[in-house]
């Protein structure tokens, strides 16, 4: 091992360095007890988070909700926050996060730190791509006069476009550049993502995304009475301070006017519930809502073709063989016997997922994934956007 002498000295001995790194003393540590953060509690500078959910149960609303309050300044579910400039990139609905927000944003008051949202994906597995990001966000953040930084990267699977979820090398070098992207700018980087069809406590893919963030959040059905349209965020990991309280919210609609047509148009709107709240999350694994979703890998990678392709086109048919070229790690083994042992496990897949309701097919026996862009509520002509 190569060393070098530092100049300075502690008792008249020279510190050795090792390639330009110079360890520090635990003798002489001392604890920080006010800890950098921007969610207290939540979320800390200078980390790397996830926030993993089923899809269709207000992940979005809530990570809109969550950015619009700390761009205000503003206390979320009973926890402080630290007025922060917000980034928020989003690869999969720009405009949607935008209308999640709008409901807290309209009316925001003077001195609200900005919120810019991007319409792009970011790689994140180019190093040389989140090294010029994170020098552009530190830039952001000084011209808006703003000590610290929220970073949401929506969602991983956009985010690593050469990149297998399920890899613990791809993922690893995701979050590694997460990490260095954290510690360059200050921010919190908080990564959207989905979790598997199988096991709704943690994220889809690879456990090397659980052991090497800071930061691990993930949604739950509410139970108990007012549980309608409620959801829970609950902290499965922290690793640098104590995991708090799940934060409840209510995914409620937001009227926003009337379109040409008269028809009364409104945004989800994630509201946090007052601490305190009779609700409790229900236990990984039990699944929300009307739908019961495929369980099993190959149903899981299919909806995840069909859900990035509805990001390009929601109103767009998909044939089998389009979806059968963009699956990926659960086919591989029927991939190699033959196409035709492809092409069924494909189809085996698509008939489970049309039968639970998670996907559309027409007369064409084409696909797409079963997020319409409006659902009627009952009883009314109101149309909520999901």
């Amino acid at each position: 091992m190569n060393t070098t002498q530092d100049t300075n000295t502690i008792n008249n001995s020279a510190i050795p360095t090792f390639r330009g790194h110079k360890s520090t003393s635990a003798n002489t540590y001392t604890i920080k007890l006010n800890r950098p953060y921007i969610v207290k509690g939540l979320l800390l500078a200078g980390q790397v988070g996830m926030f993993a959910g089923p899809s269709n149960m207000g992940k979005s609303s809530i990570s809109a909700c969550l950015a619009a309050h700390v761009a205000m300044g503003r206390e979320v579910g009973g926890m402080r926050v630290h007025r922060s400039a917000v980034l928020y990139v989003a690869a999969e609905d720009a405009e949607g996060i935008q209308e999640r927000a709008y409901p807290f944003m309209k009316d925001a008051p003077t001195g609200t730190a900005p919120f810019e949202v991007f319409d792009m994906a970011l790689d994140m597995q180019n190093e040389c791509e989140i090294e010029e990001f994170g020098e552009y966000a530190i830039s952001f953040r000084d011209h808006w006069g703003c000590d610290r930084l929220l970073i949401i990267i929506d969602t991983l699977n956009l985010s690593m476009p050469d990149g297998d979820e399920n890899s613990a090398r791809d993922t690893g070098q995701v979050v590694r550049n997460a990490q260095q992207l954290a510690k360059s700018t200050g921010a919190h980087v908080l990564i959207i993502h989905h979790v598997g069809t199988n096991d709704s406590g943690r994220p889809r893919g690879s456990s090397a995304l659980t052991a090497n963030i800071d930061t691990l959040l993930t949604m739950q059905p509410a139970e108990g009475n007012s549980a309608e349209n409620a959801v829970f965020v609950v902290q499965s990991k922290q690793r640098r301070i104590q995991k708090g309280a799940p934060i409840a919210f209510r995914i409620d609609p937001f009227e926003v006017g009337h379109d040409d047509d008269g028809d009364l148009i409104s945004f989800p709107m994630a509201v946090p519930f007052e601490p305190g709240s009779s609700l409790t999350p229900a236990q990984p694994g039990k699944r929300a809502g009307r739908r019961q979703t495929a369980t099993n890998e190959k149903a899981e990678d299919i909806l995840r073709v069909l859900r990035d392709l509805s990001g390009k086109n929601r109103a767009q048919w998909h044939n089998a063989t389009t979806i059968r070229d963009l699956t990926g790690t659960p086919f591989s083994d029927a991939r190699r016997k033959s196409s035709d042992a492809l092409r069924k496990a494909v189809k085996r897949a698509l008939d489970a997922l049309f039968a639970a309701g998670d996907i559309e097919m027409n007369s064409g026996g084409e696909y797409r994934f079963a997020s319409p862009l409006f659902e009627a509520s009952a009883g009314t002509d109101e149309r909520i956007l999901h």
